[in-house]
């Protein structure tokens, strides 16, 4: 499992198994199909490269690191069901290619991946 930090370096979501979980890892917010990440919408949101989540645009809105004091354990049904959900609504897997900035997002993760129409 993986942490998703701000720029405050304060855990705003979790990646296990190619899924993007809320802080109570009740809920999937998104998933990841490779490098690219995908929200409510049917489309790339960003990618994640060198242990930045990144928007299209270049903007950072997270960074990635391994969560060292993770247990391992059994993914629940109904996260499976959520993430599937997502999945069978992407119909463009592919992003544009993403030059790095910086520059931080001024709207965070959370907000981005809960947009339900481009």
């Amino acid at each position: 499992m993986y942490l998703i930090q701000n720029q405050n370096k304060e855990t705003v979501a979790y990646i296990q198994n190619m899924m993007i979980l809320d802080v109570e890892q009740e809920k999937v917010i998104g998933i990841l199909i490779g490098d690219c990440f995908f929200g409510k919408n049917n489309k790339v949101v960003g990618k994640i490269f060198h242990q930045t989540a990144y928007l299209l645009n270049g903007e950072i809105v997270g960074k990635v690191e391994l969560n060292k004091v993770y247990k391992n354990s059994a993914i629940k049904k109904s996260l499976m069901s959520q993430a599937w959900d997502i999945l069978t609504n992407i119909y463009e897997h592919t992003g544009a290619w993403i030059v790095d900035t910086k520059k931080w997002s001024k709207t965070d993760l959370i907000k981005h991946l809960d947009k339900a129409h481009g």
